[in-house]
């Protein structure tokens, strides 16, 4: 009863207050309107580039936020103020991976501002599974055991390629107007299409080109000298942050700068055992029947996947 008469006299006395005594700040006050979902390790830093080289847009730093999974409970304001340094542009964005398969999302998304538009990376699961392994040994998560025993131990592997529950929850609750869906395969395959793509469904100007576009990202390697790579990338954000994405994008190409990242990179395919053929048999069989479902999801007679003509040919 306390709480609630409390609430009631502070509603009236701001509603009562003039903008002259209760000021806020435009700049703090803005969100985003594109969000990248996922899944994990299909090509989400691409698209986060791509929006971040375009003049008319501005992306999160750090590019994954988690806000609508993991954390919430810091509020819309602190999520807001990821994008105060956007707001005069008409295009803001994130990305991060675990909204995709967190069922709280979609709902808490909407309740955040229900313009919002959604873009979705799907890739062939079994290859998204192994990537997902190679991505946690990288941040030493685990250490580089073969995939078999590693997924015994993380059913998160698998749980993100079901993508036809999580998208199909996704379409749901948005509504397929909103929501973009991209393959990485074609991605990687006409980065310059997939990016003027994603340019008209943000609303955005889609002759924009630029150098790093045609940049390989998020490899699966892992730095042999890690304070070097820090150094570098912190020399890159500089640069970014003044603006100067296109000349950072040319700088990598030169002699002595390529050779010294290349020097430093260690592929991480050559330190974790490929996937078995009794591995490859067994992810096939698991994501068999979410892939039969997924063309009619996307709206495609078939993918451009080697588990679904796998599935495909065994169905016909």
């Amino acid at each position: 009863m306390r709480c609630s008469l409390l609430c009631t006299v502070m509603k009236g006395q701001i509603m009562s207050d003039t903008p002259s005594t209760l000021p806020l700040n435009p700049h703090t006050q803005v969100g985003p309107t594109l969000v990248g979902i996922g899944a994990q390790k299909c090509a989400s830093t691409f698209i986060h580039t791509a929006l971040g080289a375009h003049p008319d847009a501005a992306v999160s730093d750090p590019k994954e936020l988690d806000f609508f999974s993991a954390y919430f409970d810091r509020g819309y304001q602190w999520y807001r103020s990821h994008f105060a340094h956007g707001a005069d542009k008409p295009v803001r964005f994130e990305a991060s991976p675990s909204y995709f398969y967190d069922p709280r999302c979609p709902e808490r998304l909407n309740a955040f501002d229900p313009s919002i538009k959604v873009i979705c990376l799907l890739r062939d699961p079994v290859a998204r599974a192994y990537s997902n392994h190679l991505h946690e040994v990288i941040k030493g998560h685990i250490p580089p055991l073969p995939f078999c025993d590693a997924v015994a131990d993380n059913p998160a592997y698998l749980e993100q390629g079901l993508y036809s529950r999580h998208l199909g929850r996704w379409l749901a609750a948005v509504g397929p107007d909103r929501v973009l869906v991209m393959l990485a395969e074609e991605i990687s395959a006409d980065p310059v299409s997939a990016a003027q793509q994603v340019y008209r469904f943000a609303g955005l100007d889609d002759d924009h080109t630029s150098p790093v576009l045609h940049e390989r990202r998020n490899e699966s390697d892992r730095a042999r000298l890690p304070a070097l790579r820090k150094v570098l990338r912190a020399g890159g954000d500089h640069l970014r942050k003044a603006g100067l994405e296109d000349t950072l994008a040319r700088l990598k190409t030169t002699g002595p700068v390529s050779a010294i990242l290349r020097a430093n990179s260690q592929n991480m395919r050559e330190v974790v055992p490929p996937l078995s053929d009794t591995d490859i048999t067994n992810l096939r069989a698991y994501f068999a029947e979410d892939l039969r479902q997924l063309p009619a999801l996307l709206r495609r007679d078939s993918l451009p996947w080697d588990s679904w003509v796998a599935v495909h040919a065994n169905d016909t």
